[in-house]
């Protein structure tokens, strides 16, 4: 890109000198002068203009990182959330197996030979829910991680959008 503006300018200075040949002699001075001036300011015109557009790849270039970024967040949110609604589920099962055996428990009609094994059950299922209790708060904390780091992701993402558009508006006031 910079060398095709860059030879673009060069053909524009060859013309202004060819130009300059066919002019008279008294012209010629401030011909040239006239065209040297209006190289110079082509000259820094295609310097601005690359210089703007090295800026809006590269912020463009970070604006589709993050949104790469942004997206592997909200897949994790996402996995987070799942993982915490299986042991949300989990918990209710137990709960209400716990429950079902505590009931057992106090039925009048069970026989003592009964209510052994429906103890260890009951225990069983006493630390089956706490496990799971301690689960759900790990995977809460994960998920309220995941949520921070996604909302970050999103944040960052905003900013280098709103760079984005300042870099357009600059452009079309330029042109």
């Amino acid at each position: 890109m910079i060398r095709r503006i860059t030879f673009i300018a060069i053909v524009f200075a060859i013309a202004a000198v060819g130009l300059a040949i066919r002019v008279p002699a008294q012209q010629t001075t401030s011909t040239q002068t006239e065209l040297l001036t209006e190289v110079r300011l082509l000259r820094q015109a295609i310097q601005a203009l690359a210089g703007t557009n090295a800026r809006v790849q590269i912020v463009f270039g970070r604006l589709q990182l993050q949104d790469q970024r942004t997206d592997a967040a909200a897949k994790r949110l996402d996995a987070a959330r799942e993982a915490l609604s299986g042991v949300i589920l989990r918990i209710s099962e137990i709960g209400e197996e716990l429950k079902a055996t505590e009931n057992a428990l106090n039925d009048p009609r069970r026989k003592a030979e009964e209510l052994e094994p429906l103890q260890a059950q009951l225990r069983h299922y006493r630390r089956a829910l706490e496990q799971a209790e301690v689960e759900r708060s790990m995977r809460s904390a994960a998920e309220a991680d995941a949520a921070g780091l996604l909302n970050q992701e999103q944040g960052r993402w905003s900013d280098l959008n709103r760079q984005l558009e300042e870099l357009e508006r600059a452009l079309a006031k330029q042109q």
